[in-house]
Parts: C-alpha cells; structure tokens; sequence
C-alpha cells in the first residue's frame, strides 16, 4: 500500500501537470500574436484607390437633418358584442387581413385595440366570429369594391 504521503505527492503532481497544461498553451497563443504584433507595419496598408464622398449641400437654417416621417396617432377601435368569442379588425391598414388583428376583450361584452396609424382616411370592418360587419358605434360609411364598410379619418 502506499503511504499517506506519496499518494498526497502522486495527487499533488496530477494537479500540477493539470494547471501546467492549459498555461502552456496560453503561454504559445500570447507569444504567437505578439510576434505577429512586432512584425507589423503600418506602412504596408495602402488603400488601392482614393474615394472621392459626395458634395454636401448645405441645409437651410431649422431644417432637421434627419428624414422626414408621417407622424402616427393611436387610434382606438372599441365595440361591444354581446356573446362574441373572437373579435377582429380587418381594414386599409392591414390589407383586409381578418386575422391579423385581434381585439383584446375589456370588459363583459366590450372588445377593443389601439393601433398607430399616420393621418388619413381608412375603410374598415369588424370580424366577429368570422363574420365581418360594420363599426355600429360609427355612422360614416362608405361603398368599396361593393361592399359597405365603415370609414374613419384620422387626423
């Protein structure tokens, strides 16, 4: 059997080579890159040819230098449904998808989303249970494609 002490020794020496290893290895990786650091020279980059960037024409005073963007409003689309299950929202605005929109249900009977949307006309329809109908809350309304469908303008 081996003593306390040379199995202490024999683990001692396992744990040593272990750590010694990877060190090693770290040890190669640094010197590689350093040598390669002290073999550079920055005069050996040269661009193959000189770019020559646009004329910058000059603003006029206040005017924002970023790109112009339609400002959005959040408009609320509510209506209540007495014994719906699914609500949705079908219109201009998503290319009369009925089921990209859906309505949150607010309270017993009550469904509704807000959507942001830029100023302008819009023709919709509410989906209820895969029937589509129009906005009862809303009296504007307008023919499109044959069909009657309410209209909002957001302003």
């Amino acid at each position: 059997m081996l003593e306390r002490r040379s199995f202490l020794i024999i683990i001692a020496v396992m744990a040593l080579t272990l750590v010694s290893v990877p060190s090693v290895l770290f040890h190669n990786a640094l010197t590689k890159y350093f040598t390669f650091m002290g073999h550079w020279s920055v005069a050996s980059i040269k661009p193959s040819r000189n770019a020559q960037l646009p004329p910058i024409h000059p603003r006029a005073a206040g005017q924002r230098a970023d790109l112009p963007q339609a400002e959005l409003r959040f408009v609320k689309f509510s209506v209540r449904i007495a014994n719906a299950k699914t609500v949705g929202l079908a219109g201009d605005f998503n290319k009369w998808d009925r089921d990209s929109i859906a309505l949150a249900r607010r309270e017993k009977n009550v469904w509704g989303t807000i959507l942001p949307l830029p100023p302008g006309t819009y023709h919709y329809l509410y989906n209820i249970d895969g029937q589509l109908i129009l906005d009862p809350l809303n009296p504007e309304t307008a023919m499109l494609g044959g069909r009657k469908v309410s209209v909002m303008t957001v302003k």
